[in-house]
């Protein structure tokens, strides 16, 4: 009967070891200044909405509500998201990663040059993850469009991470967050 109860324990180490498979679409169209992301977790769709870009603001459209967001830079909650990136950067492992775009320019000699040089730009780019994550399935297709003006990008990218590296990086980027914030406050208090 005590053995049972070694039961639960393992099974709550097992739930913390096994990776959560991550998987976001993003597009956006510079022309009309509008985008989706679409974020989904074990191939169920969680969240799903539209954004669009204007001076410092994100409007960020719901299917059911509109919200905007002023972004700030010196905010100690973007400070905290760079530290989350920062520290959950190393632990996630890269699935695929691809790279869809529809360019045209209404002139055919400029719009081959600006697909061969994003082409290359992004060739040189997955070559320096697949160095870093060599188990990555990487991609770039493009459409080159000769007679109309149009420039579209989509990014499919699926990453998984385990749970306890999620809960782990968010405490430590707390926590470092926090330093940072009370550093900057002394330094201006020296500073005046």
């Amino acid at each position: 009967m005590q053995s049972l109860y070694f039961l639960i324990p393992t099974l709550v180490i097992i739930l913390l070891m096994l990776p959560i498979i991550l998987a976001v679409r993003f597009s956006y169209n510079l022309f009309e200044n509008k985008g989706t992301i679409c974020i989904y977790l074990f191939k169920i769709k969680l969240q799903y909405f539209f954004f669009e870009i204007c001076d410092n603001q994100i409007k960020i459209h719901d299917q059911k509500q509109t919200s905007e967001k002023q972004i700030d830079f010196d905010s100690p909650e973007l400070a905290f998201y760079e530290e989350f990136v920062a520290q959950i950067k190393d632990k996630t492992r890269l699935k695929f990663l691809e790279l869809y775009y529809n360019i045209g320019l209404d002139d055919a000699f400029l719009t081959s040059m600006v697909c061969g040089l994003i082409n290359v730009c992004a060739l040189i780019l997955f070559t320096g993850m697949k160095n870093k994550k060599p188990t990555a399935s990487l991609g770039v297709y493009d459409i080159v469009s000769y007679n109309k003006k149009v420039v579209e990008f989509a990014i499919d990218l699926s990453v998984s991470i385990s749970l306890f590296d999620v809960v782990y990086s968010f405490i430590n980027s707390v926590i470092l967050s926090r330093k940072k914030s009370r550093r900057k406050e002394d330094m201006e208090s020296i500073m005046s």
